[in-house]
Order: structure tokens, then C-alpha cells, then sequence
């Protein structure tokens, strides 16, 4: 057959056995994806949880506003314009009262003007007591704590409690108040209580005997030794509000430790990571906190309070101690304070306000001081008391002197108490300074204003 051959080619048989290999799924792997699949699902169930209740409360918290309401204005991006921050400060005006269920509970308990310096990158805080008697816009005068309470009362003509005690606390300090923020007692203690209580150092005992019972009619005795102390939200209370037997001062400080010691609890890793803690706190500000900030402005604040300096906060008290800027009386009108000068006379209330952050404003405050007339031109006494009452130093005697001089002189007889005080004085006159050792001067300081002083102020 020539080339191919008749042999066939056999086939080559398949292997007997055959094995299948399967390749089988680890079901560690599947149940790892379902476990961060319902903790992913967790985790947007509570984020919207949390996101609403946060909405809601942020309505009822800043329904005094002008601006968003919205969550969404505090996460996401924005630009930010708070008041005051261009002309370097912004006054917020703090009031705390006792609440509707509270006998006299729209009156202020607490009324304190907080300050942000925006170039020192520092908190001031000026306390005013509440029976302090001011003029109220609209409503004639009455102790400055009724501001609040006549606002809420006629909130069609005042447009609410904070707006007047806002406009009422500008007439005392001479300063604007961009935003107000306003917390009842209840809500204070429902706070405290909420983050498992606070820490707090007391430095001096304090007893009580005059404490206000519930019903602001009788006493309801306090008294805490000195030490360390875990305060729930009634002692929290009674510690920062008590005010017989220690000073204004004192009181104020108090006040301010309780508000770090909350700040410093509700930042920590236990309620941060606690969806129900922050919930219920969330509530809690929005039943018994009102502002006038938009939810902006909270955001745009927050941000910079991350910059500023909290161990170097400037505390004023207005108060009746000897070197204080007011004093008491009791008439008709019940127990009340009122500036050195006279009721309404507010320059060295507001001259220690406007100068809140300059180092030597509390001496210009304290510092007596006489400005005589010896220009020889009527008037020029007056002209320049008020021009160093805006900056803060107290004039309490304006006079005539018994010659005519040029040039503008400052005497120093503070035997070095005031010497900062008084060349600051001849800075601002661009007078001369003469220190003398005269004993048992009236004044700390005199100042003879020559025919000069029209080129100095």
C-alpha cells in the first residue's frame, strides 16, 4: 500500500479515576463581610438617629435666629461671618435663671458679658449682679435681671427675653452684644447629671445658711468643706450659684470651673462614644438653651475657640468692695446697686468693658482721680474727664484750678500704687508726669489740664 501503513493508531484511554477538585469557601470570610455589613448599617442607623434629634433640637435652640437652622449648617462647609470678628471682639451675652417651673423663673440669675479677643486669642468676662438698677428699654428702670422676663413677657414688642437683656446690658458696658445665650437651671443640673457628674476642687469651705429653697421663699441651708468633691447636678448648682457668705468674685469663679468641668467631661472618649448620652444631651440643649446664633455661627465659634487661650481668662466683677465700680442703697425700690458716679452714670462701668483686655484696666478702674480746670477756657475739665472715663479711668471729682497753666500735668500721689495708672494717664494727655510723696492726699492722682489739652485729646 505503498506509504501508509494498515496498523491503526490506537486511542489512549482516560485515566480510571478521575478526581474533581472543588474548591471550597471559607465561611469566616462571609460571615466577616455580613459583621461589617450590619455594623456599616449601625453606624448610619444611629448617625441619623443622632443627625435628627440634633436637627430638632437645633431648631428650638436657635429659634431666635436670623440665619440656618439646619444640621447641615453646622457639617458642612460654609463662610463664616461672625459679628464682631472684624472689628477684633465678640460679646456674647450669658444668662442663667431659674426656668418656667421656677418661682420668678424668667428673672437672671446669672448675667455675665463674655468676650472673645480675636488678635490676643483670649476669653474676658465681666459679671454684673443681678440688682444692679439700669434703665430698660421700653420699660423705665428696674433691677438689670427683670430684662429678661419683660422681654419674654412682650415678645411682640421686644422681640423676646434675650433680645432686651441684650439691648439693656449694652446701655451698661458701651459695648454691642452680638449674640446672647440663655440656660435654665434645670436643664444646667439635667446636664451635669447626664455625664455621670463632675470633679470639682472646692478651695474654701463655703457655708450657707441664706441658700434660696425651691420656692424662693425660704432657706435651704448649704455647706461643702474644702477638697475634692463629685458633684451631681443639684450640688453642681448650689456650689456655683451660692452667694451670701463668699464674694462676686468668688461666685463667678466658681461658676466658670463648674462650666470647664462639664466642658472636659462631655469631651471625653466615654460620652463621645455614647450615641444615648449624646442624644439625651442634645435633648437636654434643646429644651432649656436659647441663643440667637445661628447654627453657623455655633460652628464658626467652635472653630476658634480651638485657638484660644483658657488658662488666661480675664475676670471682672462689678461689685461694692472698696475699690469696686459700684455701690448699695435700700429704699422703695428694695435692695439695689448702682454706679459710684450716680444711678445712669455708667463711663467707668463702660471704660472697664471697652478696655476688658488691656493689662492695666483695672487699676484705671480703682485709681481716685481729680481733673482740674487750669486751662482758663470753661468746659475743658469736662471735656477731658470724659475723654479718660472711655478708657477706663474713674474720675470722681472734676474742679477749678486756682491759676492758669500751658502745659497739661499729671501729679502721682499713689506712693507707687498707681504709677502704671498715672503714665498711662500723661501717655493718653501727652502731659507731664511729677511723682509726689504727699501723705494723706484725697486722690491718687490729679491732673491740672493746661491750654494745651484741645491738641491732646
Amino acid at each position: 500500500m505503498g506509504f501508509f501503513s494498515k496498523n491503526k493508531v490506537q486511542p489512549v484511554p482516560p485515566p480510571k479515576h478521575i478526581r474533581e477538585i472543588k474548591i471550597s469557601r471559607n465561611p469566616w470570610k462571609k460571615s466577616v463581610k455580613w459583621t461589617i455589613f450590619v455594623i456599616i448599617l449601625l453606624a448610619i442607623i444611629v448617625g441619623v438617629w443622632v443627625g435628627v434629634v440634633a436637627n430638632q433640637a437645633l431648631k428650638k435652640i436657635t429659634a431666635g435666629s436670623e440665619g440656618n437652622s439646619s444640621i447641615f449648617s453646622f457639617l458642612g462647609d460654609f463662610n463664616s461671618n461672625i459679628k464682631g470678628k472684624n472689628d477684633g471682639r465678640t460679646n456674647i451675652l450669658l444668662l442663667g435663671m431659674g426656668g418656667k417651673n421656677h418661682p420668678g423663673g424668667m428673672l437672671s440669675d446669672t448675667i455675665i458679658s463674655a468676650s472673645i479677643n480675636y488678635e490676643q486669642k483670649r476669653i474676658g468676662l465681666i459679671s454684673i449682679p443681678r440688682d444692679l438698677w439700669a434703665p430698660i428699654p421700653g420699660f423705665n428702670h428696674a433691677k438689670i435681671n427683670e430684662a429678661y422676663s419683660k422681654g419674654e413677657d412682650n415678645k411682640n414688642s421686644t422681640s423676646g427675653g434675650g433680645a432686651l437683656a441684650s439691648r439693656t446690658v449694652e446701655n451698661v458696658l458701651g459695648i454691642p452684644v452680638h449674640y446672647y445665650i440663655s440656660l435654665d437651671f434645670e436643664g444646667f443640673k439635667k446636664i451635669v447629671d447626664t455625664v455621670g457628674g463632675v470633679d470639682i476642687y472646692v478651695e474654701n469651705e463655703i457655708n450657707d445658711p441664706y441658700y434660696p429653697a425651691a420656692d424662693m421663699i425660704r432657706y435651704d441651708p448649704f455647706r461643702i468643706s474644702a477638697g475634692m468633691h463629685h458633684m451631681d447636678g443639684d450640688l453642681a448648682l448650689k456650689y456655683a450659684r451660692s452667694r451670701k457668705t463668699t464674694s462676686d468674685f468668688d461666685r463667678s469663679r466658681r461658676q466658670m470651673q463648674v462650666m470647664a468641668a462639664i466642658r472636659e467631661k462631655i469631651l471625653s472618649l466615654g460620652i463621645l462614644a455614647n450615641p444615648k448620652k449624646i442624644t439625651d444631651l442634645i435633648n437636654i440643649l434643646g429644651d432649656h438653651i436659647r441663643t440667637n446664633m445661628s447654627v453657623s455661627d455655633i460652628r464658626a465659634l467652635w472653630d476658634e475657640s480651638k485657638d484660644l487661650d483658657t488658662t488666661n481668662i480675664v475676670n471682672k466683677v462689678l461689685d461694692t468692695s472698696t475699690d469696686g465700680l459700684l455701690k448699695a442703697s435700700q429704699d422703695g425700690r428694695g435692695y439695689y446697686v448702682y454706679p459710684q458716679k450716680g444711678i445712669d452714670n455708667f463711663t467707668a462701668v463702660a471704660g472697664l468693658a471697652k478696655n476688658l483686655f488691656e493689662s492695666n484696666s483695672e487699676a484705671r478702674a480703682q485709681a481716685k482721680i481729680e481733673v482740674s480746670n487750669a486751662a482758663g477756657r470753661k468746659g475743658a475739665a469736662s471735656a477731658v474727664s470724659q475723654y479718660l472715663e472711655s478708657y477706663g479711668f474713674q474720675i470722681l471729682k472734676i474742679d477749678t484750678a486756682s491759676k492758669k497753666i500751658d502745659k497739661t500735668v499729671v501729679y502721682d500721689f499713689s506712693q507707687g500704687q498707681f504709677t502704671k495708672t498715672a503714665q498711662d494717664l500723661a501717655a493718653k494727655l501727652k502731659a507731664d508726669l511729677q511723682t509726689l510723696n504727699q501723705v494723706g492726699s484725697s486722690y491718687d492722682i490729679q491732673v491740672l489740664v493746661g491750654t494745651d489739652y484741645l491738641n491732646n485729646i
